[in-house]
């Protein structure tokens, strides 16, 4: 059964320490999700752990390490806290989880974890270790945040699209005139039916937040499916969503349209 989409704005991450990186790829750069192209990679696969202090205590029910060179036996363990995150015990412990999950084979070799907590925890401190990996391990951006949910679903006519960001001419002789550009992929939902609670608590407040530059992640269908990761997205709004006024007093339409690096 399809389940309800929901959006994340990643939080910062504040001071990041790990156990495991290269000097070119530090584990910082987990910290950058407009920037998928910088990456967190270790150096073999020995204190694969990475941490960090919010600075202050923030809410979290959900987790994702964004485009990971994940191995069928790769796992991945979430701890929060509000005391740094060491070997006691902590707020929060996930456990070792399968990375992949459920197991799938990408031809890109690049995988999406995706854990959502039961309730949101109140930590400051987090803690990511990666085990069960050969060789060394890689990821571009660690998204720790609150599920915004709405309590209906989006419309029919969804898009699932592609964006092509080159551009393609061609001559009244026919040849064609390219210019190179990346393709990512689209997510386009319209909701007929969003509550006033929805709209002014949870949306409103992601797109003033957000504007056309920060970027969100959003789940088009978080059921534990083999599609889940392809229903994955990270980036921004092509148009700034907006709610105009519904059939029904107290309800809007509105309409949500990004862009995705990944």
């Amino acid at each position: 059964m399809i389940e309800l989409p929901f959006a994340v704005v990643p939080l910062a991450l504040g001071t990041i320490a790990t156990g495991n990186q290269r000097a070119s790829r530090p584990a910082v750069h987990l910290g950058y999700p407009k920037h998928i192209g910088l990456i967190w990679q270790t150096n073999g696969p020995a204190n694969a752990w990475v941490s960090g202090d919010f600075g202050a205590a923030q809410s979290i029910d959900f987790c994702a390490l964004i485009a990971a060179s994940a191995l069928p036996g790769t796992t991945i363990r979430l701890r929060l806290d509000n005391a740094p995150v060491g070997n006691g015990g902590v707020l929060y412990d996930s456990g070792d989880r399968p990375f992949i999950d459920p197991a799938i084979t990408r031809g890109d070799g690049l995988y999406h974890s995706h854990l959502m907590l039961g309730a949101p925890i109140v930590a400051r401190y987090w803690r990511i270790d990666i085990g069960g990996h050969t060789g060394d391990f890689s990821a571009s951006s660690l998204i720790l945040g609150q599920r915004l949910t709405p309590a209906t679903y989006y419309d029919k006519d969804f898009k699932l699209d592609t964006t092509d960001l080159g551009t393609l001419d061609v001559t009244r002789w026919g040849v064609p005139d390219e210019a190179a550009g990346l393709i990512f992929r689209s997510l386009n939902l319209k909701f007929g039916w969003l509550s006033d609670e929805d709209w002014e608590q949870k949306f409103r407040p992601l797109a003033e937040g957000l504007g056309k530059r920060g970027v969100s992640y959003w789940c088009f269908d978080p059921a534990a499916t083999v599609t889940r990761q392809a229903k994955t997205y990270l980036g921004w709004f092509k148009t700034l969503p907006y709610a105009t006024g519904g059939v029904k007093a107290g309800r809007y339409e509105t309409e949500f349209e990004l862009m995705s690096m990944i």
